[in-house]
C-alpha cells in the first residue's frame, strides 16, 4: 500500500525556487566604507583617552593623601601628623581636578640652574642600591607602598656634599638610589634636613635651604631669592606646597631654634616661584612641624596662636577660641605656648608641649590630649596621655587610632564613646635609644618613625595601626 500523495505546498515551493539578488543602490558600499573607517577611528581616539585616563590615575592616585596619602578623608601621605620630620600631610582627593588660585606674590624666589643628580623615583625601583651607611632624618609616602627617605650617606660628613636619598616601592621592605640636591647635612644657615614628595615627580628638600624636583629626583633645584630667614617647615596639598620661612638663630644641626619671626609661602607644586600667603607674617616664634594641612584648609601653631586658612594660596587668618577648655598652649597667644597638632578629617588634635608661665617641655604625666571640631574654635580635653618622655610627633591615622612618639618610645590610643586610652606600641626589635623624632600614618593601617638617632641606619615601619612596629634598615 502506497502513501497518499500529499497536495503541494506553494509556501514550500517559494522556499525551495532560487532567488535573485537585489543589486543595492549605487555608492552604497562607498558608504558603508566610510561609515566604518569612522567608527575605527572613533574607537582608536576613545581607546587613547581611556589610555591617558588610567595613566592619569596611577599619577595623581598615590597623592589621594590627607593623612600618608596628600589632603582630606582619603589615605594619608604621612597621615595628620606634627613634629619634625614632618611628612607631607594631605592632598585632595579626586573630586579637586581645578587649580588652585595663585596668590598675588609679595615676595618671591628665583631657581638657580637644575644639577643633574641620579634616578627617579619610582614604583618599581631604580635598580640601583642605597647608598651605605644612610643615616635616615626624614621619610614621606606618595602612596600605601612608594616613598622616600632623606639622609646622611657617610658619618662624619666630608667636605663635599653628602646628603642622600633612598626610596621604596615596598614600604620599607627594600631600598634603591633616588638622586639627592647637592647639599650637606644641616648647619645653621646651610644645608637640608627634610624632604617631602607630593608625587613621584614633585619634591622638595629643605630644612634650612630649599630644593626642589620636579622630575623625581632626577634633578633638584636651589631655590634662591626667598625672603630672609630658613625654611623650617613644608607641608603640600592638591596641587600647591607651603613652606614656613622663619628668622632663627640656633647653629649646627639646631638651625631652626630660636625662631622670633616668620612668614607662610606658597608656590604651584610644579612651579618654582613661591609668594606670600597673606596674614601669616608675624613675628612670634614658631617651631617645626607646625604647619599642618588638609584637603580644605592649612593651620600652624606659632606662640599660642592658630591661623587658619584656605589652602589655594589665599589669606590665612588667627582662629578666634572659645574661653571655655582652651588648652594652655593656645590659652595667651601673646605668650609662648607649643604643641603638636594633627589634623584628621574634620578633626584637630593637640598635645600642648610646652605653656605659658612653665620653664621646659611639659612633664609626661602632665600631657592632655585635646579635640577640636570646628577648626580649633572650641577645644575638649581627654584626659591624661600617660606616656614616658618627651612628647615629639602626633599623628592620626584616617579613621584609626592616634599615635605619639616620644623620647622614649611609641604610643597609640583607641577612641571608645566618652574616652581615649593609650598603649604601649611594641616593638619587634630594641628599642632605639632616645626614642623617635617623628611618627606619622599613611594609611589606618601603615605607618612610620624615624629614630632620634640617625646613626642606627633604619626607621620603623607598622602594619597595623600603629600596635606594632618592625625596623627598616637602609640599604
Amino acid at each position: 500500500m502506497t502513501d497518499p500523495i500529499e497536495p503541494a505546498d506553494p509556501i514550500d515551493n517559494w522556499l525551495k525556487a532560487d532567488i535573485e539578488l537585489m543589486h543595492p543602490p549605487a555608492g552604497t558600499y562607498q558608504r558603508i566604507h566610510g561609515r566604518a573607517r569612522r567608527r575605527r577611528t572613533i574607537r582608536a581616539v576613545g581607546t587613547a583617552a581611556g589610555a591617558c585616563i588610567v595613566i592619569a590615575a596611577a599619577v595623581t592616585a598615590p597623592q589621594i593623601v590627607s593623612t600618608l596619602l596628600p589632603g582630606g578623608n582619603s589615605a594619608a601621605k604621612v597621615a595628620g601628623s606634627s613634629g619634625f620630620p614632618n611628612p607631607s600631610p594631605q592632598r585632595s582627593g579626586p573630586g579637586s581636578s581645578h587649580r588652585a588660585a595663585s596668590p598675588t606674590p609679595r615676595s618671591s624666589a628665583e631657581p638657580t640652574v637644575a644639577s643633574p643628580s641620579g634616578p627617579a623615583l619610582s614604583v618599581s625601583g631604580s635598580g640601583q642600591p642605597a647608598a651605605p651607611a644612610f643615616r635616615p632624618t626624614s621619610v614621606t609616602f606618595v602612596s600605601p607602598a612608594v616613598g622616600a627617605v632623606l639622609g646622611q650617606a657617610s658619618s662624619p660628613c666630608p667636605r663635599h656634599a653628602c646628603v642622600s636619598v633612598a626610596g621604596t616601592s615596598t614600604y620599607g621592605k627594600s631600598w634603591y638610589k633616588v638622586g639627592a640636591p647637592a647639599a650637606g647635612p644641616p648647619n645653621g644657615a646651610a644645608g637640608v634636613s627634610q624632604i617631602r614628595f607630593l608625587d613621584l615627580r614633585n619634591g622638595w628638600a629643605y630644612g634650612p635651604q630649599l630644593f626642589a624636583t620636579h622630575n623625581g629626583g632626577q634633578s633638584w633645584t636651589q631655590i634662591t631669592g626667598l625672603p630672609s630667614g630658613r625654611v623650617i617647615d613644608l607641608a603640600t596639598v592638591g596641587d600647591r606646597a607651603f613652606a614656613v620661612v622663619a628668622a632663627c638663630s640656633g647653629t649646627g644641626q639646631d638651625f631652626a631654634a630660636n625662631c622670633t619671626s616668620f612668614q607662610v609661602l606658597s608656590a604651584a607644586a610644579d612651579s618654582d616661584r613661591w609668594g606670600l600667603v597673606p596674614g601669616t607674617a608675624a613675628a612670634h616664634q614658631v617651631s617645626p612641624g607646625a604647619l599642618q594641612l588638609t584637603s580644605q584648609t592649612g593651620y600652624l601653631l606659632a606662640h599660642g596662636t592658630l591661623y587658619a586658612g584656605p589652602v589655594n594660596g589665599q589669606g590665612w587668618h588667627p582662629v578666634p577660641i572659645s574661653s571655655q577648655g582652651v588648652p594652655p598652649c593656645l590659652r595667651l597667644a601673646r605668650q609662648s605656648g607649643a604643641g603638636l597638632l594633627a589634623p584628621q578629617s574634620g578633626d584637630l588634635y593637640l598635645v600642648c608641649t610646652s605653656v605659658p608661665g612653665r620653664a621646659g617641655p611639659v612633664k609626661p604625666a602632665s600631657l592632655t590630649l585635646y579635640s577640636s571640631s570646628d577648626g580649633g574654635h572650641t577645644w575638649q580635653a581627654h584626659g591624661s596621655v600617660g606616656t614616658q618622655g618627651t612628647a615629639t610627633s602626633l599623628a592620626v591615622a584616617p579613621g584609626g587610632a592616634i599615635v605619639l612618639a616620644t623620647s622614649a618610645g611609641l604610643y597609640y590610643a583607641l577612641a571608645s564613646p566618652g574616652t581615649i586610652s593609650w598603649y604601649l606600641a611594641n616593638l619587634t626589635s630594641q628599642a632605639p635609644a632616645g626614642g623617635y623624632s617623628f611618627v606619622g600614618m599613611t594609611t589606618t593601617l601603615e605607618g612610620v618613625a624615624v629614630p632620634a638617632n640617625s646613626g642606627l641606619h633604619e626607621i620603623f615601619v607598622t602594619t597595623d595601626g600603629g600596635r606594632t612596629w618592625q625596623s627598616s634598615p637602609i640599604p
